[in-house]
């Protein structure tokens, strides 16, 4: 992505890769970067293509043609994207440029391979400044932990959240969703919405197109994406078709901030919290986490970083 920090494999490791590639069912994924210059241009806004190990075929010298019966591979022609896939379970990328021919769509792997980056350690474009888990205990003295990070799109979470954050084309939905939360609240028992400002990133979250992340490692669970904090509310989402956490379960929360970075000064906060309010649609969940009881100088430390 734009702003990514790169990790390249070795010269030796990517010979390996590349001989894998004729011995190894190797899926791999098609996609599109994300502009630098653009906050609401998705990494995904190609619909990512999935090509099976017997739908392309890469030689030793790192040429590679993709069948021309794959015709979403069409839409890549003549441009440069993104390729991903998994060896030894950890998760590799290049970039190449796709080539229309009459007999597939050629592509070369260049020199440099490189690793996709851990977004719960190393942040979506560099170092977290910021970042949050929430807790439970688990059966004997073990506890269950769920890693959130600032999500990839820019939700300036200090920032009075507004409607013109959303990208214009998604914004009639989010005004028709809202309109239908605030209505439920209003007929229901359900619990208090306060100022509402939360509602905003939450509509704007479940009607724009889901980014998918590849992860690091195969099978890991990626982190929630942060996508409101105040000094009385957290809100975490998730594209993940499973509630990770329980309506009205209890919870620690756990922030991290970067004070100062370069001397390692962190300021941690932990807060219990409960989930007062699951909002979905489709595949993706956003979890409302009420605080329950912090204490006046973690309010005063999230004040004083809101820029409104």
């Amino acid at each position: 992505m734009a702003g990514e920090s790169l990790e390249n494999i070795t010269k030796l490791e990517r010979d390996v890769v590349i001989k894998a590639f004729s011995e190894q069912k190797i899926p791999l994924t098609l996609t599109m970067e994300r502009s630098a210059n653009h906050n609401y241009v998705y990494a995904n806004e190609f619909f990512p293509v999935v090509l099976s190990p017997d739908s392309y075929k890469i030689t030793e010298d790192g040429s590679g043609v993709i069948r021309k019966s794959v015709q979403d591979a069409a839409m890549f022609a003549g441009m440069v994207c993104r390729v991903e896939f998994y060896f030894n379970r950890v998760g590799l990328f290049f970039m190449t440029k796709i080539v229309e021919r009459r007999e597939g769509y050629f592509f070369s792997i260049p020199q440099e391979i490189a690793r996709i980056h851990d977004p719960a350690k190393d942040g979506v474009g560099g170092e977290l400044s910021f970042k949050a888990s929430l807790s439970f205990a688990a059966r004997g003295n073990s506890s269950v932990s769920y890693e959130c990070i600032p999500p990839c799109e820019e939700y300036n979470l200090f920032s009075k959240p507004v409607f013109s954050d959303i990208p214009a084309e998604f914004q009639n939905a989010a005004k028709n969703m809202l309109g239908g939360f605030i209505a439920d609240a209003k007929k229901s028992m359900s619990p208090s919405v306060g100022n509402g400002l939360h509602l905003i990133p939450v509509c704007r979250y479940l009607v724009s197109p889901l980014a998918v992340r590849t992860a690091s490692f195969q099978g890991r669970v990626e982190p929630m994406d942060i996508i409101f904090v105040d000094e009385q509310r957290f809100v975490a989402a998730t594209g993940n078709t499973t509630n990770l956490l329980e309506l009205e379960g209890e919870y620690v929360l756990t922030f991290e901030f970067d004070i100062r970075p370069e001397h390692h000064l962190k300021r941690t906060i932990k807060v219990p919290c409960t989930v007062e309010n699951i909002y979905s649609s489709g595949e993706k969940r956003c979890f409302v986490c009420r605080y329950l009881g912090i204490k006046a100088e973690d309010s005063r430390f999230i004040m004083e970083k809101k820029k409104y």
